[in-house]
């Protein structure tokens, strides 16, 4: 999820190969030895004459003498090309011919600027997905209300995030003892350049040497002040407001408008953000992506598209919300048994479950944030693959569990195991391969059957089954990076792999660093979401009146039904006669005297 900008350290695997191109970038001398190389500095690092340097260097060979005495002469398109490319020299996490042939020239910025747009619009196209669903869930009475809840989850999260969450996640120095735990600028975006100001056509603006000079020890990390951008902040505005969604599900048909939202503004502004900069911020304690020392545990913590820092975040709140907003009357008997309460269209239900995997193609693939160099295009695909997979083993194993269990197939119960296979594979879905994409969804779908049971025995009461598909099923998706982030798939998607799956022989590391994550994820968002929604009961604000409840709160808050109890006058239902068989059609009568109906269409 985080930008894969050249803000790591150089990781080389043959140092000469990488003098040698210092050699050729920064000096015009092309005939000393290794032992005599000194590095100028470039007079400028705007791109024209950046570009302007390079071409006239790929007019002549260079000469290194190695350390063992070797004389080596190459021109320099084999150097990039051929030398580079054999020998793995890394720079954060992308072939160094490759970042440079990719950087090294504007048109890839826009074409990676224009990919994660259409990302950012694919996700936030999902809410029409969540809308859909949870229209579809609950009684005909409630359509609008759960409808109006994701319109605050969009309107208050925004403005939420714009306010305070991107500086919670994104806005922290290097310079502050702080930065860990959270970030203190870009509060309002104040601050936050309109493109990354580390990068000119793709290279760092405050000289090149300072990247290059400390090889093969390694480079600085730019300020995280200095690398923030309107589109980073967009795209991670959106993860936000859908965690913020998943809430709603659990609480819908009787939580108050007022007490929703005041709970959305906590959730975007505060427990969201703190998390996220833990896991995805260069200057996070916790994550893979970490810049800022070594990485927790010596491995980092893997959630590349949010199973947990969205979805199990959204998850966990649900369930704290489902428990204190306590359950829909008539949903527990006077034995104390639950009692099932339908949606009232499946119809619905499978219309936002199918928009739902159509967005999922921005979630998952789109945070790779770029597509233009053929490492990160190997990424995305995998990412896209995995996120096509996994849904589809899920939804075929809920066939056959409710086959077994209930002796039917469950259309929503397969619609929520599709959208847990998807929740699943959002963290594992770059780092494994596709056969584990398959495991992935199957045991996304047992977590969310034995989830649902689970949720029963307790006697929550929640409507969409938040609790068991976000949080339950994101948990799963965390544990199957440990089980199964192949080596080399994590280096492509992170630049390195000290550790991966316990069961692709990577040891225990990264699977002991996932649980701890599981941990921390769990106690951060239950103490937080614990408090927010205690002082919202105690102030009486949490939940609407029995008698709105028993109305309907489309009638006893909106302003009149979702579907209205009848259609005026001159649109009943009326009856046309053709062939003494009649037909009913919801026309006036003038159009019905228009209609002629051939006798082999009527009904008998």
């Amino acid at each position: 999820m985080t930008s894969r900008c050249p803000t790591e350290k150089f990781s080389v695997s043959n140092p000469h190969v990488v003098w040698a191109f210092k050699n050729f970038l920064l000096s015009s001398d092309s005939n000393r030895s290794l032992e005599e190389f000194s590095l100028p500095r470039i007079k400028s690092c705007e791109k024209d004459s950046l570009v302007e340097q390079m071409t006239d260097l790929g007019n002549f060979n260079i000469t290194v003498t190695t350390s063992s005495g070797n004389t080596v002469t190459a021109n320099i398109a084999d150097i990039i090309v051929s030398a580079l490319n054999s020998t793995k020299v890394q720079y954060s996490g992308v072939p160094l011919y490759e970042w440079l042939i990719g950087n090294a020239f504007s048109s890839t910025n826009g074409a990676d600027t224009m990919f994660a747009l259409y990302a950012l619009y694919l996700v936030f196209f999902m809410h029409l997905g969540f809308a859909m669903l949870t229209a579809g869930c609950v009684r005909a009475k409630n359509a609008k209300n759960a409808c109006m809840l994701l319109l605050i989850d969009w309107a208050v999260g925004t403005l939420a995030y714009y306010l305070f969450g991107y500086g919670f996640a994104f806005g922290a120095k290097p310079s502050e003892g702080a930065r860990g735990f959270i970030g203190s600028h870009f509060f309002a975006m104040s601050g936050v350049p309109t493109r990354d100001a580390n990068l000119i056509s793709g290279f760092p603006s405050n000289e090149i040497i300072g990247y290059f000079s400390s090889l093969p020890g390694g480079a600085r990390a730019p300020a995280a002040d200095d690398s923030g951008s309107w589109g980073n902040m967009l795209f991670q505005w959106s993860f936000c407001i859908t965690a913020a969604a998943i809430v709603s599900g659990s609480v819908c048909e009787r939580v108050s408008v007022l007490g929703y939202t005041i709970f959305s503004f906590w959730m975007t502004s505060w427990i969201y953000p703190v998390y996220e900069h833990w896991v995805w911020d260069s200057f996070g304690w916790f994550g893979a992506v970490k810049s800022d020392g070594p990485l927790f545990a010596g491995s980092g913590y893997i959630d590349y598209a949010g199973s947990g820092v969205v979805h199990t975040i959204g998850g966990v709140a649900a369930l704290w919300g489902a428990i204190f907003v306590g359950p829909r009357i008539g949903r527990i008997d006077s034995n104390g048994k639950m009692v099932p309460i339908p949606g009232h269209s499946s119809v619905l239900v499978v219309l936002g479950t199918m928009i739902l995997i159509f967005g999922w193609y921005g979630f998952n693939p789109g945070s790779a944030l770029a597509i233009s160099l053929p490492s990160q295009y190997t990424t995305v695909m995998r990412c896209a693959i995995n996120t096509t997979i996994a849904p589809a083993a899920a939804g075929v194993a809920s066939m056959i569990i409710t086959r077994i269990l209930y002796k039917n197939y469950d259309v929503n119960a397969m619609c929520n195991c599709i959208i847990g296979g998807l929740v699943a594979i959002t963290a594992p879905c770059s780092t494994i391969e596709n056969w584990a994409a398959v495991i992935c969804g199957v045991g996304a779908a047992i977590v969310y059957h034995v989830g649902c049971r689970v949720e029963q025995w307790l006697k929550i009461d929640d409507p969409l089954d938040a609790v068991s598909v976000h949080a339950l099923c994101g948990n799963w998706g965390l544990i199957v990076v440990g089980l199964f982030a192949a080596r080399d798939a994590r280096y492509a998607a992170y630049g390195s792999a000290p550790a991966w799956g316990a069961f692709m022989g990577g040891g225990g590391d990264l699977l002991a660093c996932q649980l701890i994550g599981i941990c921390i994820l769990w106690g951060w968002v239950s103490a937080m979401s614990i408090f927010m929604f205690s002082i919202l009961k105690y102030f009486g604000i949490l939940r609407v009146s029995p008698e709105e409840e028993m109305e309907g709160l489309d009638t006893s808050k909106h302003g009149g039904a979702c579907y209205p109890p009848d259609f005026p006058e001159e649109y009943k239902l009326k009856s046309i006669v053709d062939n003494d068989e009649e037909v009913q059609y919801g026309m006036t009568k003038e159009e019905q005297q228009q209609v002629v109906i051939p006798s082999s269409h009527l009904s008998a």
